[in-house]
């Protein structure tokens, strides 16, 4: 029967995980030493060309922006710090780790990556406005947070997963997908964050963000931290989809959930407004 236990373990059993690439390791091992060096973790990262790329292009984006660009790899890892290295890492990888031949599918995979990059940027920013919510886990979790849906795609090639990014119906979204599939993105994403050794709030917030009772169900188990993660991350999904033009601007903050994730977050209608203006902005000027 779908929705069963045993359903959702055979249909989790056939989906593939992408393993985290040994090079990741390898820097998450030297980032963990009491005392990392970090000359390695620079020889790791430039022996890459793809991940120097990766790397250079966080450290000058908008969500960290220097006031001079950085060039070279080593200045890079030194501003970044370990915890934002291993941002440009799992961005570069994780965007390598599932492929597609079929024409459509490549095309939607670009779009899903765009998506995922300007959400990444976005809360980021926002909680770089938030007192005690880091802008580095913030980052990770709009990268990773819908990273189950390229992993399904490779099981159910069928599948419409363009109403998940477009955000149509947040709420049944993943209601929609277990009647169909048996399981759905945040479980499979929540997997995969696990399989790449992403700390344990990071992978809550994944498996929890598509569900709203987190905010109507006092007695709901979820830590204050996770709960902030998924507001922010409400929010900061919300403004891209609007900025890539999913979403009408006039609809802004409008639905019960961005006004669920403002009101956690302390934010009305206005200020949240204006912040999302002042991110989308900034993400405006960083693609042009």
């Amino acid at each position: 029967m779908p929705g069963t236990a045993e359903h959702v373990e055979k249909i989790l059993g056939s989906v593939s995980l992408p393993p985290c690439p040994a090079v990741v390791m390898e820097i998450m091992s030297e980032a963990r030493k009491e005392e990392p060096d970090f000359n390695r973790i620079a020889s790791l990262v430039g022996n890459d060309a793809g991940l120097s790329a990766s790397v250079l292009k966080l450290v000058n984006s908008p969500a960290f922006r220097r006031s001079n660009n950085i060039g070279s790899i080593s200045q890079a890892v030194a501003v970044l710090g370990l915890k934002k290295v291993m941002l440009a890492v799992n961005t570069l990888f994780l965007r390598n780790s599932v492929s597609a031949t079929n024409p459509a599918a490549k095309a939607f995979l670009e779009k899903f990556w765009d998506k995922s990059s300007c959400t990444a940027e976005a809360a980021s920013m926002l909680a770089r406005l938030l007192p005690g919510i880091s802008i580095e886990d913030a980052y990770t979790i709009g990268l990773f947070h819908d990273s189950g849906i390229p992993v399904l795609m490779q099981r159910f090639p069928d599948h419409p997963f363009e109403d998940a990014i477009r955000d149509i119906d947040w709420e049944n979204i993943h209601r929609d997908e277990e009647a169909k599939l048996g399981t759905n993105h945040a479980v499979v994403g929540h997997l995969l964050a696990r399989n790449w050794g992403l700390p344990a709030h990071i992978c809550q917030t994944i498996l929890h963000h598509h569900d709203m009772s987190i905010f109507t169900d006092i007695a709901h188990q979820i830590s204050t931290e996770v709960r902030n993660f998924i507001a922010v991350l409400i929010l900061a999904e919300h403004m891209v989809s609007v900025f890539l033009g999913f979403e009408d601007e006039s609809m802004m903050g409008q639905s019960p959930v961005h006004a669920y994730a403002m009101n956690h977050l302390g934010m009305d209608a206005d200020e949240f407004h204006e912040t999302a203006t002042d991110i989308m902005g900034e993400l405006r000027s960083h693609r042009t």
